[in-house]
């Protein structure tokens, strides 16, 4: 049905589509906030089968829906509005526990009722935006345009949400933009039911506003560390902060001292001060010390981290790369460093200390030492032209959910083997950088950092790495030092007497022999060395493949330095009696691939169910009903697989993974969406043949722009990475315009050709594409964890590849 004669509700269409992608975008905040943040995606992923959903149901009952399409379209935007609300509420309801989820199949029975509340107010949305189509059947690009624009808009949007307000309090604004999209298209009805509608839908937004405050409180996990130290008597919750890129409590323990103090030796003569916790979006706990005096850091002097301190007497320049609530700059002062620069991404961490709880810290003692730069690690290192004699990267804080493996999904460029080059080459001649991480057992994490480190000193000139490192390990927390130069005797025999001091373990220097290792601490196996010595000889190859876990080094193109499952250890580790070597696998990424074959049984059964309700003609051949699932397919695969590949590369050019997300949610959304409104221009005034002949220049122009992008990356990160900061966002955006403009061109034109030869067919291709972005959003941090980022884009140019040669058929 064409209706060439009005307009369509684009001001409606518009409101709705930035309140959907501002909703996606909240959920993946608040799910962080209340489980994990890598199944916040996975949720987000299988809800967006609503746009799936959508399309079978248009499809099965697409002409009675039209009939009452102005009805249809506001009751849909007001189930948006409401639903988003509702749902999530529901979803709280439900005592799901990823930590379980590997050996208790309830919680896969609650994650997947998560999923089907989550798909309600995805599904309305897309009830709007597809009816609105087949209505306007004519002008499908510029409709498709308009959604593309405003679900851009809605990006930078919940980024200024989130950054004046809570999350709770935007999840009320988002309800109302719903509420707002219908009465945008209000002025569709007949006039004498305006009045009555107007008056319900304001009356609505009332309710949401002024909703009771404990309808929309969030509810965290009961295994987070916030939740868990919230049990022990005396505690009390002092202070929230939140804004665009986390949550952030400040806790105090009154009866219980709290003493946290990563690998501190059990000779320590003190004990910790006192402390408050804070935590971000309720886990990786770390500590504000309570500084009364110098006696009161003596504790820190017996900490593992504080090793370069001993190799190196009172360093004039220190750089700290994450320096979260101050442990290591108290380190850094505690052992006279004269100048310390801090990077800390989150702004909320750095005000604890240097406002909110000064005066607790003790920051008037420190503060003309120290400057702060809140930007992140790899955007420090590639910015910044100065020397330092230490380098320490903060310990990262403590999680409830690390050992089960929940963080194994999150992309992190702090690690790789560029990240460390560059840390090196900010090194005065014989500087030294400490890194410090939590130890696990089995090894994992840490010998995937030798491993990165050996072949990040390769990289740098260093034929011998082994002569310039150092490794040391206490009861829970390894360190190990890179210096720019070969440790001298002196250097070596200060780590020995500082180990030996503290009953710390060495784990590797060079010159070591195995009896030295694995005295206090002990291990069945003193792993740390043995993975030391095969890393750094010819045999390094073989300890990798025979190793259990993933440990080889992490390089930019596949940041995923938390990932060890490996397919080669499976059969060993289900085979362990009990639940042992389930827990021993890690959740993340087995669960991915769980998701995803529910998601493809769910994608299958939306894209068949449809077929039994169609009727058949000549126009809709067996053959031509094949290459709309190839075409559909291919395209919504490939435009994902591209735009979360370009999520990765912006967040080591932007330095945050927040801005990241919105300017490349923006860019390419809304240069798609022009691309599509320039599509809508050329069916107006040109041919049918004109516009194949658009459609493969457009898909052979998107092909060749990623393919310079593939290899043009590795050279242009640096000297963008280099610039301010407005800078940085602008050459993001220039970099995804041309690319995202002709994006925005296959999918409307082959919507149009479709509705053109059998217009029955065109909600069901629209709920192929919703489903095959669904199956791209989680296959392609499969792929990139197994072939890297420029392998995913390699995947999308032979998926566009694969979506011209289908479309031919869809000509008229």
């Amino acid at each position: 049905m064409s209706s060439s004669n009005s307009t369509p509700p684009l001001s409606a269409i518009f409101v709705l589509s930035a309140a959907a992608l501002a909703y996606e975008v909240l959920l993946v905040r608040l799910f962080s906030i209340i489980h994990w943040h890598h199944f916040a995606f996975m949720v987000i992923s299988i809800a967006l089968l609503g746009y799936g959903a959508s399309g079978s149901m248009i499809t099965i009952f697409q002409r009675g829906l039209l009939q009452r399409y102005n009805s249809v379209l506001i009751i849909n935007a007001v189930l948006f509005g409401l639903s988003a609300i509702i749902c999530f509420i529901a979803v709280q309801q439900l005592p799901f526990n990823a930590l379980e989820i590997l050996w208790d199949t309830s919680q896969w029975q609650r994650l997947f009722m998560s999923y089907l509340l989550l798909t309600l107010p995805f599904f309305f949305v897309a009830n709007a935006i597809a009816l609105t189509m087949a209505r306007y059947s004519d002008r499908i690009a510029l409709v498709y345009g308009v959604d593309l624009i405003g679900a851009g808009t809605g990006a930078i949007a919940i980024l200024v949400l989130l950054q004046f307000y809570s999350p709770d309090a935007v999840l009320r604004i988002v309800g109302v933009l719903g509420i707002v999209a219908g009465l945008l298209a209000i002025h569709k009805l007949a006039r004498p039911g305006r009045m009555l509608v107007s008056s319900s839908l304001a009356l609505l937004t009332v309710i949401i506003i002024f909703a009771p405050a404990d309808w929309f409180e969030l509810h965290l996990s009961e295994y987070k560390g916030l939740e868990q130290v919230l049990l022990i008597n005396g505690t009390q919750h002092l202070q929230r902060h939140s804004n665009s890129i986390s949550q952030v409590d400040v806790v105090e323990s009154r009866d219980i001292p709290l003493r946290n103090a990563p690998g501190m030796s059990l000779l320590s003569p003190s004990g910790t001060p006192d402390q408050l916790a804070v935590f971000r979006d309720g886990d990786e706990m770390t500590t504000i010390d309570q500084r009364d005096d110098t006696e009161s850091l003596v504790y820190q002097d017996y900490m593992s981290s504080i090793l370069p301190y001993h190799i190196h007497d009172s360093p004039q320049k220190v750089l700290v790369l994450g320096s979260s609530t101050g442990n290591e700059l108290l380190q850094a002062t505690l052992h006279n460093a004269a100048h310390i620069d801090a990077v800390e991404s989150d702004t909320l961490l750095t005000k604890l200390i240097t406002e909110d709880y000064a005066e607790y810290f003790g920051w008037d003692r420190i503060s003309d030492r120290i400057n702060f730069y809140n930007i992140s690690p790899r955007g420090y290192a590639a910015s910044s032209g100065e020397k330092y004699n230490i380098i320490v990267t903060g310990v990262p804080g403590g999680s409830s959910g690390g050992a089960a493996g929940v963080h194994a999904l999150a992309a992190s460029y702090n690690f790789t083997i560029e990240a460390l080059e560059k840390y090196i080459s900010l090194l005065e001649p014989d500087g030294l950088l400490s890194i410090t991480f939590w130890t696990s057992t089995p090894a994992r994490g840490n010998l995937r950092l030798f491993t990165t480190a050996v072949e990040a000193l390769r990289r740098s000139g260093f034929e011998h790495p082994g002569n310039n490192m150092a490794w040391i390990r206490s009861w829970n927390t390894a360190t190990l030092i890179i210096k720019n130069g070969a440790l001298s005797e002196d250097e070596i025999k200060r780590v020995r007497s500082f180990s030996a001091a503290r009953a710390f373990d060495v784990a590797w220097l060079p010159g070591i022999k195995q009896d030295e290792v694995n005295r206090y601490q002990l291990l069945q196996q003193p792993i740390y060395y043995m993975a030391a010595s095969s890393l750094l000889s010819s045999a390094s190859k073989d300890f990798i493949d025979n190793y259990k876990y993933n440990i080889k080094s992490v390089t930019d193109n596949n940041p995923y330095f938390n990932n060890s499952f490996k397919w080669s250890s499976l059969p060993e580790l289900l085979s362990i009696p009990g639940h042992g070597g389930i827990a021993m696998i890690g959740v993340g990424y087995p669960t991915l691939l769980f998701t995803l074959f529910q998601a493809i049984i769910a994608a299958v059964a939306l894209i068949l169910l449809p077929l039994a309700f169609i009727r058949r003609n000549k126009k809709s051949d067996l053959s031509r009903r094949r290459n709309i699932v190839i075409y559909f397919i291919s395209i919504g695969l490939a435009f994902l697989f591209i735009e979360l590949a370009f999520i990765q590369k912006f967040t080591l050019i932007l330095s945050q993974p927040l801005y990241a997300v919105a300017v490349t949610l923006c860019a390419f959304l809304i240069f798609s969406g022009l691309g599509s409104l320039y599509a809508q221009k050329m069916m107006m005034t040109s041919s049918p043949a004109f516009m194949q002949t658009l459609l493969s220049r457009s898909v052979a122009l998107i092909c060749i722009i990623t393919l310079i992008y593939i290899f043009a990356f590795p050279y242009i990160t640096d000297p963008i990475m280099a610039m301010s900061e407005p800078a940085r966002i602008a050459a993001a955006v220039l970099l995804a315009a041309p690319l995202s403009f002709f994006m925005g061109i296959p999918f409307p034109l082959g919507l149009t050709a479709t509705r053109h030869n059998d217009a029955q067919l065109m909600p069901w291709a629209w709920g192929i594409n919703g489903c095959a972005s669904v199956l791209s959003a989680i296959l392609a941090i499969l792929l990139a964890i197994e072939i890297g980022f420029s392998g995913v884009m390699l995947s999308a140019i032979l998926f566009y590849a694969l979506a011209w040669m289908s479309q031919p058929v869809l000509k008229a």
